[in-house]
């Protein structure tokens, strides 16, 4: 009996969309191809909460002509693209930007996950070394590219590579440098299956890696157990970035990975999500700092990086973050821990990388992940 792949999509979405493990707010997106069209989630809806509405119909041709065609076009390519594949009236709904992609791989159901066990190898500079060792043939390496038609036209190359190193069809699993995986296949239990495999193959690593690194037990400490005053601190944020609410963590996981050394504190972001979510960069604030030392601190972060900072932290102490609502905030603030989690992890494995100053620029100014924020950002 032939599945119905809507619902075998709208199953998969929820399943791992509610699992802050795979994605959080609007981040990851899936697809399902039927006849010749792509129906694919709006940008900026959750995949907890997606439904058969929230996905947009496109059809293919236009997409795969994109991905081949070097045309000068009046505004974005894959926004460009998405206007000429258009199907119907889409209720003012953008498909995500992540279309192409999407479109080039030929498997009817695709997801695509920000897993945090995985990102410790996809934000690492050894992450190719790390992908071939830990999954071998079944999975493909792609370098960290600028999302769109860029980021496209590099996984179609990789998949050429090993069909033509292999003489064998491309793997249904893909990891993207700074960014996270993509997953194929024909069912919910296919993709599943493979997602499940590839989390556990490589937090089975993380676990040994820790255990072999270990040389005493992990230190059970927040060292600023002076909550009031935490209060007070994250009032002075929030009122220095002039935002709604703020968030704040001081417990003895931001003790162990918020040194200032740790890649996210001082050197820059992970992955796209973080920027779209959290900012490139934290502002680094003392336990002791009044009123006026945090104004400080915050224009001087606004003059050098050109806005306000969303996070803040002090080394091995809390973090906090600042939102227009206390969800957004809340959001912000799990998002910076997961960016700190990733990258003790990828430590673990090898070293973290971070997106470079021009990769972060490019998401930092690019309109599709603002329209993406707001959307995310907005009730249903």
């Amino acid at each position: 009996m032939r599945q119905d792949l809507r619902s075998e999509l709208i199953r998969l979405a929820n399943h791992f969309g509610t699992d802050p493990e795979y994605v959080r707010a609007g981040g990851g997106n899936a697809s399902f191809k039927q006849h010749d069209l792509l129906h694919i989630k709006a940008s900026g809806t959750t995949l907890a909460g997606l439904q058969g509405e929230d996905l947009v119909p496109l059809r293919m041709a236009p997409l795969v002509d994109a991905l081949v065609k070097e045309e000068q076009v009046d505004g974005g390519p894959v926004m460009v693209a998405a206007e000429k594949a258009r199907v119907g009236d889409a209720g003012g709904r953008r498909p995500s930007v992540e279309i192409l992609f999407h479109a080039l791989i030929p498997d009817p159901l695709v997801l695509h996950l920000h897993p945090l066990v995985a990102n410790a190898v996809t934000c690492n500079e050894q992450g190719r070394e790390l992908t071939a060792r830990l999954l071998g043939d079944d999975a493909i390496w792609v370098d960290y590219i600028d999302p769109g038609v860029p980021l496209a036209r590099g996984i179609a190359a990789a998949r050429q590579e090993f069909e033509d190193r292999t003489g064998a069809p491309s793997p249904a699993i893909t990891m993207l440098g700074n960014h996270g995986i993509i997953v194929s296949g024909h069912s919910f239990a296919e993709v599943a299956e493979r997602t499940n495999w590839l989390t556990s193959v490589i937090r089975d690593t993380i676990s040994t890696s820790a255990a072999s690194t270990s040389t005493q037990p992990p230190r059970d400490r927040a060292p600023n157990r002076d909550i009031p005053h935490l209060h007070a601190l994250a009032t002075h944020f929030r009122n220095a970035t002039a935002r709604t609410a703020v968030m704040h963590d001081a417990d003895a996981f931001i003790a162990e990975t918020s040194g200032v050394s740790a890649g996210p504190v001082s050197t820059g972001p992970l992955i796209p999500d973080q920027i779209v979510y959290a900012g490139s960069l934290p502002v680094l604030l003392r336990g002791d700092d009044d009123d006026d030392a945090v104004d400080k601190a915050v224009a001087q972060f606004r003059a050098a990086h050109g806005r306000s900072p969303i996070v803040a932290v002090v080394p091995q102490t809390a973090a906090f973050a600042v939102g227009d609502s206390e969800q957004s905030a809340r959001n912000a603030l799990d998002t910076y821990r997961d960016a700190l989690r990733v990258a003790r992890d990828a430590d673990l494995l090898g070293r973290v990388r971070v997106l470079n100053e021009r990769e972060r620029h490019f998401i930092e100014n690019w309109e599709a992940e603002a329209y993406r924020r707001s959307v995310a950002a907005s009730p249903r």
